[in-house]
Order: structure tokens, then C-alpha cells, then sequence
């Protein structure tokens, strides 16, 4: 096992290196340093620290023992040790004496000030070199710390308008990165160059290359001409291996100034990027802004924007790749993932000529299996890609029994189109076509996914979603008519859309067009067909769901993923699955209930509404409740009055008390979709891993990316808002008030 420290020498302005180990004495040590620095034994003492103890005496083999043994119990690879002339350390220790010799002075000492009475722990001055009176060595000794004498004494007197408490930074470690000759970096000229770019910041440096090549790097300090500075540094490849090594050192400056400084031309974007990596791959979306803080507080430097943005750039490209090679990899990743995952649905289309990209289709053997046991209905959606190639990200999602998100499919195009929508749900049809069921679709209303799915699915039902709706019928109104008239608009359009019958559609119907204006209902409703968002007319089951909400929440869900080469986000989005049915195939092993947690709650809460209703029975299986007004409910029919039972395929609250009251069990009366079991089986086939450590490198495969024009200014990462939907309430500062002014232009009285 290697023992060996770092040993940061200095002396004055002069800094040394050394490598110490266990076996190293306290003669080769001083001797070492008599010979770099010029000095003469017996003319300087030596003194240690660490970040909880500061100047501590080194004067013997036994010193040196203990100060490994100190180093091993902190952990830190890196000792500072302090060359103090014996001329200096006498004044002090004088000092000391006169203190010690003054009643008033060990009066008014403060607690932490150690005071021996022991002979034996006093330093002679034949011993030391010191001048110390001998009466008052001989009735007591005051042990201070040298560096307090001239910086820190009565720091602790002074409170609020003493010096403030330093820390330790995550930069201390650099100036140890620089220390021998012969010293190897495995990670080649890349590594060498990173770490000696950091030993000159936290070292507080200058350096200039004379050589900076693949093969060999020469480094000497920027003062070499100014002040004759002394300081190079040479580094070579080894042939053998391909490590760098570093060939000659001189490790010792003969310049002034080196202070380390808070901002350094050296800390550039590659630098950042190095120190940087880590916070980009937890977190993908973090701005410039928050790693400007974080070098500042961790590191205590000043980086510009620019600097930290280029950085987060290339810390991004070192880890997901480059985005056009990212391609080169996609044909292998559809072969691998269509053997691992046997059954899956993966489609590659890359042009006529086989060169370039157009569009990717996947949908796993584990969501075929699993959307067999969730109900027949598919959201559909898109939402952008914000990689440098662009694109859009088609998403088919579906719903679970407990309400959740259930990712069917995906593609990537390079655009909402009616072709690419078409070829969407052509694929999806191939993967359905033993389904036996009858889909539903619910999207909004974008023109080319209305085509694509009269197209492909005509015997399918689709609906509208009711926020897409809404927002357009806002738009209708100008703002002149206020909050309150297309609020009452919009309830009045809902009751429409909710209603169950074609009676209670025509007269909700009527009172729109006498509130909401004729002219303008008529002339939005004309474009919408009745059959695609209204109850009375839909024709397939869609069990309660009106809005869109759920492929929202799957373009959330990948949110943070769009950004990456396509690579690298198809597979990501893959491990986001795969550990989703995992970690739900898991959380349901240990239900204990027959329906699912979410539609066992709903059940308890709607059986308790109504226990005080009468119920009375017409036949076996028809019954009338009598509630605040009467319904009709037939059991065998799966039928109520009120049409809720029908719409939501779930038991009313008045069925569930008609249930409870005939003796029958609830459960037989759910759908078989909200059930425990049927939850269990839709998450029973895993998507199985997809190791890449037999990937072949990109140069072996020729996929060019998707041809595209990069428009000017910096580009979005968040979509643009429309105009109906809610924006920020601009606050007057003058009188308070959120009319649609600012302190400007008020003219409020205050």
C-alpha cells in the first residue's frame, strides 16, 4: 500500500514539492531543504498544519511519525509545512515570555490559551535558540500559535469587526496536482494539460506554453522574462502506453506575487467543463447562471457567462457524444434492442438511398403486452426536440387502472406533418392488429393528426380535448367582453359537452347561442363536428376522459430528455421505462385490495354519499332510488338514469347503493381495467437492458443526421405561449393594484 504524503514546502516567496513517505527521516528532510532553499542547518525551524490544527512543531523523527499518523486519521493527501527563520520564531517567542512574566497578562488571557507548570514541557533555550528569561520559563510556559502573533491576536475581542472565519474549498486539492518528475497521467495530454492549468490557479500563477503538442508539452512561468522566474515544466508521451510523463521539473518560483486569484484567464470553457461534469449529467437543464454560483461558493473563482455557458456545451458533448456521429449508432441500437426485447416494434426509416435519417418508430414488447390490460384508448400528441438537429417527438400514451401514465409509443420526425402523423399511426396499427378492441383516440385538434386517424383507424371514435376547445373559444371574444362574460361561456360550453342525452344537449345548446351570441357560436361550432367532443353524439366509449392531460404529462415526463443526441435520448427514455415498470410491478405486489389503491378510494367515497337514500326494487335486477330526485338503475343491463355508470364505465353512486342493498358484491360490478390483477399483468413483461459495450464505434456504420437549417438568435428551449392562455398579473408599485398598468403610468389617487 502506498504511504506517501505531498509535502508543500515554503519558504518566503519559494514554494517546494517533496514527496515524503513513513520512511523518511528529519535529517534527509532538513538536509533536502538546506539544499533548495540555500539555507544552513540549525538557522530554521519547521512547523505543519492541517485544516483543524495549525502550526505544529517538527523537529524530530517522532514529529514526523505523528504527523502521518494525523494525515492518515484526516484523510488529506497534502501537507503544508512552514520554513521560518530562527531569527523570527526568537522575536516571537520573546514575545511570549514578556507575556507570560506579566501578572496582568495571565490574568486577562483567554481560555483557550494553554498554560504548562510543568519544567519538563518548556523548551530550553540551549534546545530551541530562543530567548527566554529563565524565572518565568521555570514557573510557566504560554503556547500560542506563530501565525496568531502577527494576524489573529485579539482577533476574538474584536466580535463583528474581527477578520471572519475562512473554509476550505474544493479547488485545495489542485495545488498538489503538480509534484515530480516522473510523475504519469493515464488520461494522456488532455489530462496533463487540465491538471496543470489547475495547479497554476489555485497556486496563484502564470504560465505560458512554449510547446503544446499531442506528443510533448513545455510549460514555463509568464514572469520567466519580466523577473527571471525559473518555474518550467516538461511533460512527454510514453510510446509504450500512451500515458504522459513528466520529464523535467523545476517546481520552485523565483517571482513575486503569487496569489492565488478569483478570476484567471486559464479557467476556460474546457476547464469548466472538466470541473462542471458531473452537475450536468445529474441535471441535464441546469443554467449557466446556477454553475457560475456553484464555482463561486465551491471553488472561489469568477467565471463569465459565456465562459460557463461553453462550458456546460462541451461538458454536454463529452458526455452524450456528438450529435451527428449519434446517429451512426441508431441501425446497430434497432438490431440489438429487437433481439433483447423479442416482440418489440422498431422501425428505422432512413430514406430512399439509405443514408440519411428521416424518422425512428419504437414501441416495446413490454407496452404491447401491458396496453392489452389498460383500457382501449390512446392519447396522441407531439411535442419539440431542442437537440442541434431539431425534430418533433410523437407520442402515443395510454392509461393504466390506477389512473397513471402508460407509455405506448414513440417516434422522432422531423416535423408535425400529415405524412409523418400518417406513418405514426400506421405503425402503431401494425402493432394492434391482433388487438381485437376498439380504439379510442384523444388529441387536439391539429389538422394533420385528424387526417392521419380518419385515415388509418376510420372505425375508430375520436375526441377533442376540452382545454384545447375552450382556449379556442376564448379566442372568439375580445377582451372588451371581461373574465367574468367567457368564464360563464366556457361553463355553459362544458355543461354541453358533459351533457349525456340529445335533449340535454339542444337546450344547453340554446342558452349558449342566446348568451355566447348566435353569429359566434354557430360559426365555432360549424368546424367541429359534434361527434368528436360531445357525449350525446360520441360514438365509442372514452369512460369519463375529455382533455388531452395525459400526453402532457408524458411530454413532461421526457422533458428533460429532448435535448439530447438522438441516441442517447431514445435510450434514456428506454431506462426511464424500464425502471417505471419495475418500480410499479413492485409497489403492486403489495396490494392487498381487489381494485386498484386510486379506484378503491373513489369507491369508498362514493359509497358513502348516498346511505340514506330509498331504494326500491321494480324486478330482480331493476331498481328506482329515490335520492333528491328519482333514477332508474338496471344491474344486469350495467345501466343508471343519470348516464354516469355508462359514460364511465365505473359504478355511480347510485348503483353502489342499489349493489349494497340487493347483497351482491361490489367488485363483480367494476370494470375488469380498474382491477388489481389487471394492473399486476400490465406491468408483468420487463423491458429487458440494452448494454452498449459491444457498440461498435461510429466510423463503422454511415448514417448522416436529418437535413436542417439552424435559425437565427439563440434558440428556445420553452414554447411560445397563445394569447388566451394565462400570463403573469402585471403589480402596480405605486398603488398596488393589478389593472394593467405599472407605477408609470398610475394615476391612482394614493
Amino acid at each position: 500500500m502506498d504511504d506517501s504524503r505531498v509535502a508543500k514546502c515554503t519558504y518566503g516567496a519559494g514554494t517546494l514539492m517533496l514527496i515524503l513517505s513513513s520512511t523518511t527521516t528529519f535529517d534527509w528532510l532538513s538536509n533536502e531543504l538546506c539544499s533548495r532553499f540555500k539555507l544552513k542547518l540549525g538557522h530554521f525551524e519547521l512547523r505543519y498544519s492541517f485544516m483543524d490544527c495549525s502550526n505544529c512543531l517538527l523537529e524530530s523523527d517522532d514529529d514526523l511519525k505523528i504527523m502521518f499518523m494525523v494525515c492518515g486519521l484526516m484523510k488529506d493527501q497534502l501537507i503544508h509545512i512552514a520554513v521560518r527563520d530562527k531569527a523570527v520564531v526568537n522575536h516571537v517567542q520573546t514575545v511570549n515570555t514578556n507575556m507570560i512574566a506579566s501578572p496582568f497578562l495571565l490574568e486577562s488571557a483567554p481560555n483557550n490559551y494553554s498554560f504548562a507548570q510543568d519544567e519538563d514541557t518548556c523548551k530550553d533555550s540551549s534546545q530551541t535558540g530562543s530567548i527566554v528569561d529563565s524565572s518565568a520559563a521555570s514557573s510557566s510556559c504560554l503556547s500560542m500559535d506563530f501565525d496568531g502573533i502577527s494576524s489573529e491576536f485579539g482577533n476574538e475581542y474584536l466580535g463583528k469587526y474581527g477578520s471572519c472565519g475562512g473554509r476550505k474549498y474544493l479547488s485545495t486539492d489542485w495545488e498538489g496536482y503538480i509534484t515530480h518528475e516522473g510523475q504519469k497521467f493515464e488520461g494522456g495530454v488532455c489530462e496533463f494539460r487540465d491538471k496543470l492549468a489547475k495547479y497554476a490557479i489555485e497556486n496563484g500563477f502564470k504560465m505560458k506554453y512554449l510547446k503544446n503538442e499531442p506528443r510533448r508539452v513545455t510549460a514555463v512561468c509568464a514572469k520567466k522574462e519580466s523577473n527571471g522566474c525559473e518555474w518550467n515544466v516538461h511533460a512527454v508521451k510514453s510510446n509504450v502506453n500512451g500515458f504522459f510523463y513528466i520529464k523535467n521539473l523545476n517546481n520552485v518560483h523565483s517571482c513575486s506575487g503569487l496569489i492565488r486569484e478569483k478570476r484567471n484567464k486559464a479557467m476556460g470553457s474546457r476547464l469548466v467543463s472538466s470541473i462542471v461534469k458531473d452537475k450536468v449529467r445529474s441535471n441535464p437543464l441546469v443554467r449557466p447562471i446556477e454553475l457560475i454560483t456553484d464555482l463561486k461558493e465551491n471553488y472561489g473563482l469568477d467565471v463569465p457567462y459565456h465562459v460557463a455557458w461553453y462550458g456546460k456545451e462541451s461538458a454536454t458533448k463529452d458526455l452524450h457524444g456528438d450529435e451527428e456521429l449519434s446517429y451512426a449508432h441508431l441501425p446497430w441500437y434497432v438490431d440489438v434492442l429487437k433481439a433483447s426485447n423479442v416482440g418489440s416494434h422498431c422501425v428505422l426509416d432512413c430514406g430512399e438511398d439509405g443514408s440519411r435519417f428521416q424518422r425512428i418508430f419504437i414501441c416495446y414488447k413490454a407496452s404491447i403486452d401491458g396496453f392489452r390490460w389498460c383500457r382501449p384508448m390512446l392519447f396522441i400528441d407531439g411535442t419539440f426536440v431542442t437537440n442541434k438537429y431539431k425534430g418533433t417527438l410523437l407520442g402515443a400514451t395510454a392509461k393504466n387502472g390506477n389512473k397513471e401514465v402508460f407509455p405506448f409509443a414513440f417516434a422522432i420526425v422531423f416535423g408535425e406533418t400529415a405524412d409523418n402523423w400518417r406513418w405514426f399511426l400506421q405503425r402503431i396499427s401494425e402493432v394492434l392488429v391482433d388487438e381485437g378492441r376498439q380504439l379510442t383516440f384523444i388529441s387536439d385538434r391539429h389538422g394533420a393528426i385528424i387526417d392521419a386517424v380518419r385515415t388509418v383507424f376510420p372505425a375508430s371514435a375520436h375526441g377533442f380535448c376540452l382545454y384545447h376547445l375552450k382556449e379556442n373559444l376564448k379566442k372568439k371574444y375580445p377582451h372588451s367582453v371581461g373574465s367574468s362574460f367567457k368564464d360563464h361561456i366556457l361553463w355553459l360550453f362544458c355543461k354541453l359537452l358533459y351533457a349525456p342525452t340529445v335533449e340535454e344537449y339542444q337546450d344547453i345548446l340554446k342558452k349558449l347561442r342566446d348568451d355566447g351570441g348566435s353569429k359566434i357560436i354557430d360559426k365555432f361550432l360549424a368546424d367541429l363536428p359534434v361527434q368528436n367532443f360531445a357525449n350525446a353524439f360520441f360514438p365509442g366509449k372514452r369512460y369519463g376522459e375529455v382533455s388531452n392531460a395525459l400526453s402532457e404529462s408524458f411530454n413532461s415526463w421526457v422533458k428533460d430528455v429532448r435535448r439530447l443526441p438522438i441516441y442517447e435520448m431514445i435510450d434514456t427514455i428506454r431506462v426511464k421505462m424500464m425502471e417505471m415498470i419495475s418500480r410499479r410491478k413492485l409497489a403492486s405486489e403489495k396490494w392487498c385490495s381487489v381494485l386498484c389503491p386510486v379506484i378503491e378510494d373513489e369507491l369508498k367515497n362514493l359509497a358513502a354519499k348516498g346511505r340514506h337514500w330509498r331504494i326500491c326494487r321494480a324486478s330482480e335486477s331493476i331498481f328506482e332510488v329515490h335520492a333528491d330526485l328519482s333514477v332508474m338503475v338496471n344491474l344486469d343491463e350495467r345501466f343508471c338514469s343519470c348516464y354516469q355508470w355508462q359514460l364511465l364505465g365505473f359504478p355511480c353512486q347510485h348503483a353502489i347503493q342499489v349493489i349494497q342493498h340487493s347483497g351482491l358484491c361490489l367488485y363483480n360490478f367494476v370494470d375488469e381495467y380498474y382491477k388489481a390483477d389487471f394492473y399486476r399483468a400490465t406491468y408483468a413483461t420487463p423491458i429487458f437492458p440494452i448494454p452498449d459495450i459491444e457498440k461498435p464505434p461510429a466510423g463503422d456504420v454511415f448514417l448522416l443526421p436529418p437535413h436542417t437549417r439552424k435559425p437565427p438568435g439563440r434558440p428556445p428551449t420553452k414554447r411560445f405561449k397563445s394569447s388566451s392562455e394565462t400570463t403573469r398579473q402585471l403589480k402596480c408599485k405605486r398603488c398596488g393594484s393589478c389593472d394593467r398598468h405599472n407605477r408609470r403610468t398610475c394615476k391612482a389617487p394614493i
